[in-house]
């Protein structure tokens, strides 16, 4: 169920105890859309959603961009701002009697800030929350199925588009537009809106890959939210004794 779908009456009488909550932000990632981050996150926590009877919050699509902000298109916040929206937004669902809260993170430059701001969430409202950097967990995947075709812009979040909407990428992808990433190098602005992170062999783009790789994925994912939310079950709070 989407929260945004629900009246304060239906939402009051479900209850929920879990969220799902897709971010990401708007950049160039060259022939994918500007709101990959934002669109792969939203597939991914809608089709595990129901597995996990969790609610689905509304996509926050604005979060951080650096190298990639001087191309035409882009919509960001500074980090302040994104902090307080995080912590703000949480804290009034945690109003609302929500438990916990998963973010499916869709953008790298998002991670640092969440990583900073969710421990406050804990400590000052008892909200529990975690995030999931998509393609982290699904790199070795990634490295498989497209070796260095993945990346920014590459074929694995074109994948996870596809999954949501076909029309919106390229029938093909192989990683040659791409910025190959150096470690130690930095440029600002990106010298292309694609960027790959590996100089080994490409495996290119293709329907039957990326269905193939979001199916995997979905399934690496579900097993980390598993884990997750069985340690919460068993988790006490100091001082309280065990059930």
């Amino acid at each position: 169920m989407k929260l945004i779908e629900m009246n304060t009456h239906e939402f009051a009488k479900a209850e929920p105890r879990l969220c799902f909550w897709p971010v990401g932000t708007i950049e160039a990632h060259d022939q994918g859309p500007l709101g990959t981050d934002a669109i792969a996150p939203e597939k991914l926590a809608t089709d595990l959603a129901e597995e996990f009877n969790a609610l689905i919050l509304p996509t926050l699509p604005y979060g951080l961009v650096s190298s990639l902000s001087g191309y035409p298109g882009g919509m960001w916040v500074d980090e302040d701002t994104y902090k307080d929206l995080v912590f703000e937004l949480l804290a009034s669902l945690a109003v609302s009697g929500v438990e916990s809260v998963i973010i499916f993170n869709g953008h790298g430059g998002n991670t640092q800030a969440l990583s900073e701001i969710l421990p406050e969430v804990w400590k000052e409202t008892g909200l529990k929350t975690a995030f999931i950097d998509w393609w982290t967990v699904g790199s070795k995947l990634s490295e498989e199925h497209f070796g260095s075709a993945a990346g920014h812009g590459g074929a694995d979040e074109l994948a996870l588009v596809y999954a949501a909407n076909p029309s919106l990428v390229p029938k093909t992808w192989d990683g040659s537009r791409a910025f190959l990433y150096r470690p130690g190098v930095k440029a600002y602005p990106s010298p292309r809106s694609a960027i790959r992170y590996s100089e080994e062999q490409a495996k290119p783009f293709t329907p039957e890959k990326a269905a193939a790789y979001y199916e995997e994925l979905k399934k690496k994912i579900s097993e980390a939210i598993k884990d997750i939310l069985a340690g919460w079950q068993a988790f006490n709070q100091p001082g309280k004794k065990e059930a």
